[in-house]
């Protein structure tokens, strides 16, 4: 199972263990930065594997994980 770092403005902000973990760490910051980055395009997302450690990840079409468009409660 990948594990997944989540960075923003390429300095690291969270760990997920899944995808859902990752989707709902992006939605989260989402619905916190819905004023100044509302489809996350700072967040980037980087998968996780065993050789991490050599090949420093990959990284993830952070579209990959993004939820339906939010909507203004």
């Amino acid at each position: 199972m990948p594990k997944y770092e989540l960075l923003v403005d390429g300095a690291r902000q969270g760990r997920a263990a899944s995808g859902d973990e990752a989707r709902a760490w992006i939605r989260r910051y989402r619905a916190e930065h819905m004023e100044d980055d509302p489809e996350a395009v700072h967040v980037q997302v980087r998968r996780l594997s065993a050789w991490s450690w050599i090949t420093g990840g990959t990284l993830v079409p952070r579209e990959q994980l993004l939820d339906e468009p939010l909507r203004p409660v």
